[in-house]
């Protein structure tokens, strides 16, 4: 998307949940890991994709966290499913700080983000904490189900 027609999109800030927001849904996401025990496919570690604006949840089980696996993770949930961002926001993992990240995110043109400070991510932190008790509820108080609690992705 050219500079233009982005600059085009922005508005003034808008009302989502209780304040305001510089970005319409969609244009922002928070990102993290969460680790589980390991299921019998292998998968270990849940990336976790909050909307910033709404805090719509998108998730992707894989087995190790990896850059690659996020960029897949980011294109099958977000990108396919919400469009491009303007910006994602995660914290200093390897699996999000380094140059196959970076590049990613510059040939389709998004911000990414790593603040300075855990409260900046505190939206994505809730929901990993909202996520873990959920999926052990429904696994009567285990993880034992985990990746066949989540959604199809």
């Amino acid at each position: 998307m050219c500079a233009a027609i982005k600059q085009a999109k922005r508005m003034k800030p808008l009302w989502y949940g209780g304040r305001w927001s510089k970005y319409k849904y969609g244009e922002a996401w928070q990102v993290d890991y969460i680790t589980l025990p390991q299921t019998r496919q292998g998968k270990r570690y849940v990336l976790t994709m909050v909307e910033a604006t709404t805090g719509w949840l998108e998730t992707y089980p894989v087995p190790h966290a990896t850059a690659r696996n996020t960029i897949l993770g980011l294109e099958k949930q977000i990108l396919w499913r919400h469009g491009t961002p303007e910006r994602i926001d995660s914290d200093n993992g390897t699996h999000f700080k380094n140059s196959l990240i970076n590049t990613w995110a510059r040939e389709h043109g998004i911000e990414y983000h790593i603040p300075y400070h855990a409260p900046a991510a505190r939206k994505v932190e809730r929901c990993n904490g909202l996520l873990k008790t959920t999926l052990k509820a429904m696994g009567g108080g285990t993880f034992k189900t985990w990746e066949i609690n989540l959604a199809p992705g």
